[in-house]
């Protein structure tokens, strides 16, 4: 007796852990699983009942399968008063049951996606970029992004949106204040490869600029080694931007009446800057370090890289970057070379 109640004891203990493993997963999978079970125990069951009729067990899966989906193809029922009892069993609570569970997995998907589209749900891959902030600047990047990296994730965050304005071009949307921990989690910051954060230009100057900064902290603390790019608006905010950890920083005021001033000495020179931007693909103008060719004047660095299609156009030292310097300027270890891979 005390071996049978020590046997019992163990079985019940299994049975408790087995469910109590089921019970971590999410209810649809635990569905899944109790109607494999019942599948299973039926089709088991009529090849006792039925031995002759369901000589393995398969055959009687498959004849539980085929009932509880009612599509009930006739290539083999029970013949004997127990075995049609059992089944009748099945057909009145099986089938119900399967197509409960059909009808709760439909459901799921429908709720899963619906939550997709409204930015609920969080992103999970990595090596990503994240955007912050819906406007037609971002619109645009987010559109060459996909156009020159069809390979790279893309995730979208934003406060206004009620909807993901991209679900169809495959952009995974998060919505939720960029300043608040939650949401750049849901965007999973801690593994985006860079984030880029957009103004909003219906917001007076100062107040876009401190949301703005108050965002790149945010991003900051949760991935301090993340790649970020800020656009300010006011030029007094960007030394507030560097001490916040931008690694680079788009003066959008600035960077565009420049382009206007030039304009109104070389009418429809916008146009050309934005066909030679436009042109160019990712990476094929860039910076490359100068210590290879320390102590090197700029014309002899110009030839030796011509030789291996690389147009220098200019040299950065420091903070300044001088453009088309003459041919005498001499190269400084430290030194930057402004580059386009022809």
């Amino acid at each position: 007796m005390d071996i049978m109640g020590m046997e019992k004891g163990a079985f019940i203990l299994r049975l408790r852990n087995l469910v109590y493993y089921i019970s971590r997963y999410p209810p649809i999978l635990q569905l899944g699983v109790l109607t494999a079970l019942i599948l299973i125990s039926m089709g088991f069951i009529m090849h006792l009942v039925e031995p002759d009729m369901f000589p393995t067990v398969f055959d009687g899966v498959w004849f539980a399968i085929v009932t509880a989906s009612t599509i009930g193809y006739g290539d083999a029922s029970p013949e004997s008063v127990k075995g049609k009892a059992i089944a009748i069993v099945f057909i009145m609570f099986g089938a119900g049951f399967m197509t409960f569970y059909m009808a709760k997995l439909a459901s799921t998907f429908v709720v899963k996606q619906g939550s997709i589209g409204r930015g609920e749900r969080g992103y999970t891959r990595s090596n990503h970029v994240v955007i912050i902030g819906w406007n037609s600047r971002s619109r645009y990047t987010i559109s060459d992004l996909l156009a020159n990296q069809p390979e790279r994730s893309i995730v979208l965050v934003d406060q206004s949106l009620t909807e993901n304005p991209l679900q169809k071009e495959g952009i995974h949307f998060v919505k939720g204040n960029p300043g608040e921990d939650r949401t750049l989690k849901h965007a999973n910051v801690e593994e985006a490869h860079t984030v880029l954060i957009t103004a909003d230009q219906y917001k007076s100057e100062l107040e876009v600029d401190m949301q703005t900064i108050l965002t790149l902290l945010t991003v900051k603390g949760i991935n301090p080694t993340v790649y970020t790019i800020v656009e300010i608006l006011s030029p007094e905010q960007i030394v507030n931007a560097e001490r916040a950890g931008a690694d680079e920083i788009i003066e959008s005021a600035h960077l565009l009446s420049t382009v206007m001033t030039n304009s109104v000495f070389s009418h429809g020179i916008s146009t050309t800057l934005l066909e030679i931007l436009t042109h160019l693909k990712p990476n094929q103008i860039d910076f490359m370090s100068a210590e290879a060719f320390s102590d090197d004047s700029f014309c002899d660095v110009a030839q030796r890289l011509n030789e291996k299609d690389i147009l220098m156009i200019g040299v950065k030292r420091g903070k300044e970057l001088v453009m088309n310097p003459s041919p005498s300027f001499i190269i400084q270890p430290d030194d930057h070379l402004l580059v386009i891979h022809t």
